[in-house]
């Protein structure tokens, strides 16, 4: 049943992603990453579903960095750090994260004008 589960998981994260919208985001703009830190629960969520299709998209580079990123954990960390948020776009083209939290991101910057951000661990010691 469990399998099932897996499989019905993973085929509704890449219908999700093949009819999803796509959306031009610079990456690395301080905008942008104050949009992922404030809305971190919601990329989480939609990140941690599209994982599982990472082996079919990534190349071995890319899904070695992810896997450094995530500490083998095999799930993104419940709070973002500075590491995390400037390496992501080297482990995940930029293509693929318009795709799976694009809209999540695009929404905020079109329609929230967020005063207080988070402040996030620099992630870079947990790193070496």
């Amino acid at each position: 049943m469990s399998f099932l589960k897996g499989i019905a998981s993973t085929a509704g994260a890449a219908f999700s992603i093949a009819t999803s919208a796509t959306y031009d985001i610079d990456w690395k703009d301080i905008k942008v990453r104050e949009a992922v830190i404030v809305h971190w629960k919601e990329v989480k969520e939609k990140a941690d579903a599209a994982l599982p299709l990472a082996g079919l998209r990534l190349t071995k580079e890319q899904k070695t960095k992810l896997d450094e990123l995530l500490k083998h954990q095999g799930v993104f960390p419940n709070e973002p750090t500075d590491y995390l948020l400037d390496n992501l776009p080297d482990a995940i083209p930029p293509a693929s994260l318009n795709r799976i939290i694009g809209g999540v991101i695009d929404d905020c910057l079109k329609n929230h004008n967020h005063h207080d951000i988070p402040t996030i661990a620099s992630g870079i010691e947990e790193a070496e």
